[in-house]
């Protein structure tokens, strides 16, 4: 006599759960994110910190907020992005503020659910890479005193980017793909290098408030200068006039 067959139904359950098996453990593995978090702070030697110091955490167990802002900590801080934070998918706040970071990797695009982006306070970097301009889900960026003087033109594509904080750099003039953040609420300009402010930065609607104090913006076009008044009365009360040519 044959022996008796398995049914359809269990054959296709048994096949199931073999699947299940095999790709249950590198997800998880995957998604260690508190795992990722503790190898990047001994990388650093920011071993007298825990991994609740310094990151937020959704309900799925993911990092939602990482905060390694220099806050102290003895040294001159990291001074090298940490690769391994692009492992971090769900991040949507990341501070870096205070450190001694000299380079942001181009893959900085790729986390893309990121709202919040600290970079202030890194004064040797000296540039942001173009790869920022996919952070298409980012209202708010500092990259203040990080000795800039340009940005990459792909910054106009951060069309829900409501703050731009860029005090205490070396920007001479403003670069036009700033005129292209049409979400843009609040930019900060304040103790830079500038003599000029582009023409086209008067049709932005949603922008409400600009600092561009310590600046030597003495002899602008008159529909620019009424623009800045209308949002800064006294912009002309802190400008280095004194020292521009007439």
């Amino acid at each position: 006599m044959r022996p008796k067959s398995k049914s359809s139904f269990s054959v296709c359950m048994s096949l199931l759960l073999t699947i299940i098996a095999f790709t249950a453990v590198p997800a998880a593995a995957q998604h260690d994110d508190r795992a990722i978090v503790r190898s990047i702070l001994e990388k650093n030697g920011l071993k007298d910190m825990t991994v609740d110091n310094v990151a937020e955490f959704g309900r799925d167990g993911r990092v939602i907020v990482l905060n390694l802002n220099k806050r102290g900590i003895d040294g001159v801080g990291i001074t090298v992005f940490p690769m391994e934070i692009f492992r971090l998918t769900a991040l949507k706040g990341l501070f870096l503020k205070g450190n001694a970071l000299r380079e942001i990797p181009h893959d900085i695009g790729t986390l893309s659910e990121l709202i919040e982006l600290n970079l202030a306070d890194n004064i040797e970097l000296g540039s942001i890479p173009s790869g920022i301009g996919s952070l298409r889900n980012l209202k708010i960026l500092d990259v203040r005193y990080c000795g800039l003087t340009d940005l990459p033109p792909e910054i106009g594509n951060l069309k829900k980017l409501e703050s731009l904080q860029m005090w205490g750099n070396g920007f001479i003039e403003l670069p036009n793909c700033v005129t292209e953040l049409s979400s843009l609420k609040e930019l900060y300009l304040k103790n830079n290098k500038l003599t000029k402010i582009p023409y086209d930065m008067i049709k932005m609607d949603n922008l409400k408030y600009i600092d561009v104090q310590l600046n030597y913006l003495c002899n602008l076009l008159p529909e620019v200068d009424a623009w800045l008044v209308s949002r800064d009365r006294r912009y002309k009360d802190h400008q280095y006039c004194d020292n521009v040519k007439r």
